[in-house]
């Protein structure tokens, strides 16, 4: 019996540092890129597959790779369209002012500058969580610019509206969510705090320096976009959102105050876990494809 207890001691501590070690590697191995200059800032990027250019844009604390490449977006993507992958200033193998000037507008400014860089005078573009919000400003800054935009895991909130912005990581409340999910929603509504949201957060804090991200939150205020300048927006756009996201009432909220601005909901998905999803996948695929460069 004892050989047997430590027998199972050990192939559970061998399975441990096997699950570590492959989190690890998730976390600190990188695509081979290259880098630009963003007016002073150097940037990261990678390119990949064939076809109209599609940018992708992502979240605060994590990197193009965490964001885009694990969970299967690049390589759906870049079977029918020239995908382009960055790292945001503070982020990852980018630059990383301490500045509070450097962030804000001049973060969305840096897809241009990328466009730039590699000769695209138009390019459809999605933006995950913080990146959404990045390219809802970009459509108001130069529509001329994008071919077509989704807006991913992130909505709209208005400037003039003092209370705080949601918690993404916090399941909506059940009469924000679908009545079907609401008993299962009251049962997360505490999870704000659990392992996996200290893990999250221990990660992201790897991939942004700490003055980094003091400087870009201190920044937010410039990213947002009243309502007349969200109404005249006329890029095709969607917004593509989990239904166990907090930001679900944001998303909800963009698409009331611009209709023609598709929503698609996914069920079940979080603000972690959207772009695992076959459903997200095929949804930014399909969605691009409406919309090519030779119509516009």
């Amino acid at each position: 019996m004892k050989k047997k207890w430590v027998l199972g001691c050990s192939l559970a501590l061998v399975a441990c540092f096997i699950v570590a070690g492959g989190f690890c590697y998730l976390l600190i191995h990188r695509t081979p890129g290259e880098y630009f200059d963003a007016n002073g800032v150097r940037l990261y990027y990678t390119v990949e597959g064939q076809g109209e250019p599609v940018i992708l844009v992502h979240g605060v604390a994590a990197t193009a790779d965490l964001n885009w490449r694990r969970p299967g977006v690049v390589r759906r993507l870049a079977r029918h369209y020239r995908v382009v992958t960055f790292d945001l200033r503070g982020h990852g193998l980018s630059g990383r002012p301490a500045a509070p000037e450097q962030y804000g507008v001049q973060m969305a400014e840096d897809i241009v500058r990328l466009m730039d860089h590699l000769g695209f005078q138009k390019a459809h573009v999605a933006g995950y969580s913080l990146g959404g919000f990045l390219v809802l400003k970009l459509l108001t800054l130069h529509p001329d610019r994008v071919q077509s935009a989704a807006i991913c895991a992130a909505g709209w909130k208005n400037p003039e509206d003092p209370s705080p912005i949601p918690n993404p990581y916090k399941a909506p409340s059940p009469e924000v969510a679908p009545p079907q999910q609401a008993s299962m929603l009251l049962g997360m509504a505490s999870g704000s705090k659990s392992v996996f949201h200290r893990v999250r957060n221990w990660i992201g804090d790897q991939l942004i320096d700490k003055n980094a991200k003091k400087a870009l939150k201190s920044k937010y205020r410039e990213l947002g976009v009243s309502r007349e300048a969200l109404k005249k927006i006329q890029v095709p756009a969607i917004c593509l959102i989990g239904t166990r996201d907090g930001f679900l009432p944001l998303a909800r909220e963009l698409h009331a105050e611009a209709p023609a601005m598709e929503l698609i909901e996914i069920a079940g998905a979080t603000h972690f876990t959207l772009p695992f999803y076959g459903a997200f996948k095929s949804s930014l695929e399909e969605f691009f494809g409406h919309f090519p460069l030779s119509n516009r």
